[in-house]
């Protein structure tokens, strides 16, 4: 039994798609900022968009996600944290900041 896509909406969502209609390539991004990296919503849509990217690369979906956060090293070191804290394992999720 195939399981099922989990429900993911991400504040940035981008797709590739060839002339057959197949996906080639997919963008996810969750942003946010320093006083929301701790809460409980973050880290359901790092979760999500984690299990997310297990299912697209069994179907062989390329995929790039990003949680995107303003500039500055304490914001950076939170992020991390929290990404090391869900995943320890470690996570294809890239923290991006501008």
């Amino acid at each position: 039994m195939k399981s099922p896509m989990p429900t993911f909406k991400p504040d940035v969502f981008a797709q590739k798609i060839s002339k057959a209609g197949r996906i080639i390539e997919e963008l996810i991004v969750e942003a946010e900022i320093e006083s929301t990296i701790f809460t409980e919503h973050t880290s359901h849509q790092l979760v999500l968009m984690e299990e997310y990217l297990s299912h697209q690369k069994k179907k062989w979906v390329k995929i790039k996600a990003y949680l995107l956060l303003p500039l500055g090293k304490n914001t950076l070191s939170l992020a991390q944290s929290l990404l090391d804290s869900l995943f320890p394992l470690g996570t294809k999720i890239k923290i991006l900041q501008r």
